[in-house]
């Protein structure tokens, strides 16, 4: 659930950098998140923000949740290739993060994220400054996860 929920916003709004997304290794030891394994629907609604017209785009997934996932704790958060997770601060209720990838035409983007975990349900906003030939550029990700049953 959280994979899904945490690379979000790489999936959506970084094919403009065109880069794959690979797990980060992380070396802080943190506590468990407060979610229970099962079938979990995600949504995630990307907000362009400053571009002019651009709706919103929402997509929804699901994805079969293991205790041995949720054991992993923060080592489950994926990245694009490139980028530097620049802190993670997590409890079991909930996870905050900052993380720097390289933009389109050296620029740099700077994303900011928290996750609060619920049991049987997830919540979390991410946000992101690009810089971009147009100047820059804002996006924030809504995130939402739900358990709906056994996998």
């Amino acid at each position: 659930m959280l994979r899904t929920l945490l690379a979000a916003l790489p999936l959506v709004a970084l094919p403009l950098v065109a880069l794959p997304l690979v797990a980060l290794p992380l070396v802080v030891q943190a506590e468990t998140p407060n979610i229970q394994p099962g079938l979990w629907e995600n949504q995630t609604t990307m907000i362009m923000e400053g571009m002019g017209g651009m709706p919103d785009q929402t997509e929804t997934s699901t994805e079969c949740v293991t205790q041995e996932d949720i054991d992993r704790g923060e080592n489950i958060i994926e990245a694009p290739e490139g980028c530097t997770l620049d802190h993670v601060d997590m409890s079991a209720d909930r996870m905050d993060y900052t993380m720097s990838c390289p933009g389109p035409q050296g620029g740099r983007m700077q994303m900011d994220g928290s996750m609060r975990f619920m049991g049987d349900r997830a919540e979390g906003e991410m946000t992101s400054e690009m810089d971009t030939p147009m100047g820059p550029m804002n996006v924030r990700m809504e995130m939402r996860g739900q358990r709906i049953g056994d996998c």
